[in-house]
């Protein structure tokens, strides 16, 4: 996770995506069908980034012991500007390593865009990691809780996923060269590294530890050079993971 955090440390004022405001209103409305109204709950936020996620909660009115963590200290440090004045407890800290008591359950963990940076040397190995950390955090939840998985996804023709193949070899490669292509390719800075899951794939590692139920999907406009490496569909999916 070191390269992960190294990344995310040099480019953290770039890292402000924010989901459609349909994203937003959908996910509140299943956190509130949880979150008891007295604000007896817990809510984490694994990989909070600039914080937006929890202000639209607590914007929502929704009443909780909030606690964030991220695994670059220059992303609490913007996310604590962004709330301040907010009752949230934030850590430097990844989903693997958890600085909670250990009888301190919630009541909702949420993670976005997240799962897709714990690389391993292989695809494989970096499977396995997100394999680990969703054990991890399911063992985190209250009884009746749930995990809100918010991940981008990539979709390919014929080879479903030829797109993310590439992608994540071709990154390691790039970066082992320490080649520069920001100036052709904007999104990619350097030393980035993902591991991006088709949506079946997703669907069917989450499904190992509950039922996972599709809350709401959002396509994103696919670049034409992306059609090179047989990109179908790329967009940001969201599912509702409940402890069985």
């Amino acid at each position: 996770m070191s390269n992960v955090k190294s990344f995310f440390e040099i480019h953290a004022s770039h890292q402000d995506y924010s989901p459609s405001p349909e994203f937003h209103l959908s996910v509140i409305k299943q956190i509130k069908s949880i979150i008891p109204t007295n604000g007896d709950a817990n809510f984490l936020d694994i990989g909070c980034g600039n914080g937006n996620f929890i202000k639209a909660l607590i914007n929502a009115n929704i009443k909780a012991n909030y606690f964030a963590f991220d695994l670059s200290l220059k992303m609490i440090e913007i996310a604590r500007e962004n709330l301040a004045g907010c009752d949230v407890e934030f850590f430097v800290a990844d989903g693997f390593k958890i600085p909670i008591k250990r009888n301190i359950r919630f009541n909702v963990i949420h993670i976005d865009s997240v799962l897709h940076h714990l690389i391993g040397h292989t695809r494989g190995k970096s499977t396995s990691l997100i394999e680990k950390m969703l054990r991890l955090l399911i063992d985190k939840l209250d009884d009746g809780g749930i995990l809100i998985i918010q991940e981008v996804y990539y979709n390919s023709y014929i080879i479903s996923r030829f797109t993310s193949f590439v992608a994540f070899y071709g990154l390691k490669l790039i970066n082992l060269l320490n080649l520069d292509v920001s100036r052709f390719m904007t999104e990619i800075k350097p030393g980035l590294e993902v591991n991006f899951l088709h949506e079946k794939q997703l669907k069917e590692i989450l499904s190992q530890y509950g039922s996972a139920h599709l809350l709401i999907k959002e396509p994103w406009e696919r670049r034409k050079l992306y059609k090179l490496f047989l990109l179908n569909e790329l967009g940001h999916i969201t599912y509702i993971l409940q402890n069985d």
